[in-house]
């Protein structure tokens, strides 16, 4: 297996990683636990960006792209960013509709290309589904360095009575996150029609 293929599969397994990492509060009340934990939870999601990118560099600089890469590298993006939004709507920072409509396009387009694999067909990400992959990033990895900057402040003892505090954590959830939910769902819609325009003959036949 080579390299860009392996950094594929270690996003895949970060996935579980990073969700028991968002999730502190269901083994622990300790706010020292709990704070560590969000921090950890910035650093894995930002190792798994990062290979995102890294395994697409090299498979193209290298030349060495493979049906594997094309199939699995989506999937695994699709599972991280699923992952860390399911656990976020956990934790009351998006709306389930959100990630409903955002899971519902990850489900379609696979759809489609495990239909495109049965005629021969492999469906790469365009251009658009991989703006809807960073856009979606960029939001999760903004929500997690809120957390972790709130909890910093809750373990200090801080949060309650730093009138900041409550200012940032107003400021983050009524204008950042409506704002790239927005980019998010414009973009996750957007890519998912153009998939089903440009593969609907695969529909039709089946």
């Amino acid at each position: 297996m080579n390299l860009p293929n392996k950094l594929t599969l270690v996003r895949i397994v970060l996935v579980p990683v990073l969700v028991v990492c968002l999730m502190p509060e269901k083994v622990t009340s300790e706010p020292l636990a709990i704070m560590l934990a969000r921090h950890l939870a910035v650093v894995v999601f930002a190792v798994a960006a990062v290979t995102d990118w890294l395994d697409g560099r090299i498979a193209r600089k290298y030349g060495i792209i493979t049906n594997f890469g094309r199939l699995m590298d989506p999937l695994a993006d699709k599972l991280l960013v699923s992952g860390a939004f399911i656990a976020l709507v956990g934790l009351n920072l998006f709306p389930a509709w959100f990630v409903i409509v955002i899971l519902s396009r990850e489900f379609i387009v696979t759809g489609l290309r495990a239909l495109g694999t049965e005629s021969g067909r492999v469906i790469q990400a365009d251009k658009w589904g991989k703006h809807k992959t960073i856009w979606q990033m960029i939001t999760i990895l903004l929500t997690l360095v809120f957390l972790a900057m709130r909890d910093t402040l809750v373990y200090a003892g801080e949060w309650e009575r730093f009138w900041r505090g409550r200012l940032l954590e107003w400021w983050f959830h009524n204008v950042v996150i409506n704002l790239m939910m927005a980019i998010c769902l414009v973009l996750t819609v957007y890519s998912g029609v153009l998939y089903l325009i440009r593969n609907w003959d695969l529909v039709r036949e089946k």
